[in-house]
């Protein structure tokens, strides 16, 4: 073995080894009942449904285990099929959970060495690879989206593109197999996150065009025209093997307009340099002087708040910009590294402080068909990846001395460091015996359709439903934004996710009776105190495996309009 592939493994244990201490060891290892970050029990359902729905037969791209009886088109919700299927053994052995922490624990480190690869085909050498892998791998993105964001810490894709279109260009990867290897990729990022997908295109085009713009009139510009022939081929490539998607993501149930106000996800640029409480800094400083007030002031939700790179890198980029940006290779990044730090700001400019409107050139995108959905917060990704090759770069080239590089290497991974050593970062599991149980398949006929209440609408009903094997259907779900017609404008939606207390009885009567529920659960953690006004249900409940069981006979809707909302039916 060749001394350069040596260090290519010894690159992979070392993240291996920093993802594990960072967020193996914090969990306190118990992988097989605790999550790591905040509950993804929509993710973990993924990872149960795409193996049994193919072992099955089914068409895995529309389910109707949820939201029953009409069912879910999986392409327009985080459903992570590439992730899904790939840890399909896993799942099948040990359960989703288990392949959940795995991928979690596993995807900085993947996502960091294939960034190692692209910077040691750029420059040939260990030390600055390692270092911009670390910079892409352990990112403020990465770290923010591993709160509970499959579909965004998966990254690993994205370096690979890179990395195979340069040993293209290099003459090192034939015209074929880079076609290949693109378009594989292209569909396992598809499969990950369609939203990134969407994205992942224009700004990579976008990169070559610059690519070519910026080379030198000649066989260096002659070779990225044909990368760039070769990549389009690639994606006509990736268009016709994805052809069975299209069809359930512009024709069934078509999502039109944005699902989150691009004006609201948006990075705030004092994020660049200020830490929040995800990383190490942010966390001694909220726990030194207290929360900073201003801080809410920043747009979106806190793990949306993942741009933050730190002096120390931002330093090496101000380095890199005084040193190379004269010469025309450097220059493809330092346009690249500007459009997509721009794009992150969104379509208009978002400060802590009061100031006027100031549009920014991503208001001119954000109507066109899939990027209306794209988040400009997230593109804080290729910011991460843009400057980790920089500082690939100027570790390998740039005439300070060795001993200034390791200084200001040590310095950003320092900063850089998350804090997960909080409950923040783990999640114990609540998981009623009864759906693992010999009670389930007592009671409870396969294919029947069964209102778990109070997480019909929420999300570990979705974990508990996957323990089941799929045993039930279910009358609700949780798969984000997204709520099929007939569950958003039923009368009883409302009363269901505030409380049976406060529901109306015709309105829960045909709630149950259009949507054919012939089971309802109750965790008994949830419903042990205080009323519980189920005795309209006409059933007495069967206490078994920590749940509270009523088995309906199947009514006809109530005939005739609904009367307003009153108060509690009943008492326990």
């Amino acid at each position: 073995m060749t001394h350069p592939r040596r260090e290519k493994w010894l690159a992979l244990a070392i993240y291996v080894l920093a993802a594990t201490v960072l967020l193996a060891l914090p969990t306190r290892l118990h992988l097989h009942n605790t999550i790591i970050g905040s509950p993804g029990f929509l993710f973990l359902w993924m990872y149960s449904w795409w193996p049994w729905a193919i072992l099955h037969g089914l068409n895995p791209l529309y389910t109707h285990q949820i939201w029953a009886p009409g069912g879910q088109n999986l392409l327009w919700v985080t459903s992570i099929p590439s992730v899904a299927i790939i840890m399909a053994p896993i799942t099948l052995l040990f359960g989703p959970l288990v392949s959940y922490n795995l991928v979690a624990v596993l995807a900085p480190a993947i996502g960091a060495w294939s960034a190692y690869l692209l910077g040691r085909e750029i420059t040939g050498q260990f030390f600055p690879a390692l270092f911009g892998g670390w910079v892409f791998g352990f990112s403020g993105y990465e770290f923010g989206h591993l709160l509970g964001e499959v579909n965004l810490f998966v990254t690993f894709a994205i370096p690979l593109l890179i990395w195979v279109y340069i040993l293209h260009w290099n003459g090192h990867l034939g015209r074929r197999w880079y076609i290949a290897l693109t378009a594989v990729l292209l569909v396992f990022q598809f499969g990950v996150s369609t939203e990134v997908f969407a994205t992942l295109l224009p700004f990579g085009l976008l990169a070559i065009i610059a690519a070519a713009a910026f080379a030198p009139a000649g066989d260096q510009r002659r070779r990225h025209l044909a990368a760039l022939r070769a990549t389009m081929a690639a994606i006509l490539l990736t268009i016709v093997l994805l052809a069975p998607c299209w069809y359930y993501v512009f024709f069934v149930h078509y999502v039109h307009g944005a699902i989150l106000s691009p004006n609201v996800i948006v990075a705030d640029p004092f994020n660049y340099v200020i830490p929040t409480p995800i990383n190490w800094l942010g966390h001694l400083a909220q726990s030194w002087i207290g929360p900073a007030h201003w801080l809410t002031r920043w747009q979106g939700r806190s793990y949306e708040q993942d741009a933050y790179l730190g002096l120390p890198l931002l330093g090496i980029v101000l380095l890199f910009l005084r040193e190379f940006r004269d010469q025309k290779s450097a220059r493809v990044l330092i346009f690249m590294l500007a459009v997509v730090f721009v794009a992150s700001l969104g379509p208009r400019l978002h400060l802590p402080v009061h100031i006027p409107w100031v549009p920014l050139p991503w208001k001119a995108l954000v109507h066109w068909p899939l990027l209306d959905k794209a988040l400009p917060a997230r593109f804080s990704l290729y910011v991460s990846l843009a400057v980790a090759m920089i500082g690939t770069w100027w570790m390998a080239y740039s005439r300070h001395g060795r001993s200034t590089k390791v200084v200001w290497a040590i310095a950003t991974v320092v900063v850089l460091l998350p804090y997960t050593w909080t409950h923040r970062w783990r999640y114990h599991i609540p998981n009623p015996g009864f759906f693992s149980s010999p009670a389930l398949d007592r009671y409870i006929p396969r294919g029947t359709t069964a209102l778990i209440f109070p997480d019909g609408f929420k999300g570990r009903a979705m974990y508990w439903q996957a323990e089941s094997n799929f045993r039930f259907a279910m009358a609700g779900g949780y798969v984000g934004t997204q709520v099929p017609r007939s569950y958003a404008t039923s009368v009883a939606q409302a009363a269901l996710a505030i409380g049976l207390a406060h529901a109306n009885q015709r309105a829960i009567e045909n709630f149950l009776a259009r949507h054919h529920v012939g089971a309802v659960i109750v965790p008994v953690a949830d419903g042990a105190t205080g009323p519980t006004p189920y005795t309209f249900l006409h059933t007495e409940p069967i206490i078994t495996g920590g749940v509270r069981l009523y088995l309906l006979r199947r009514a006809k809707p109530a005939a005739g309009p609904l009367p307003p909302a009153r108060g509690a039916t009943g008492r326990r």
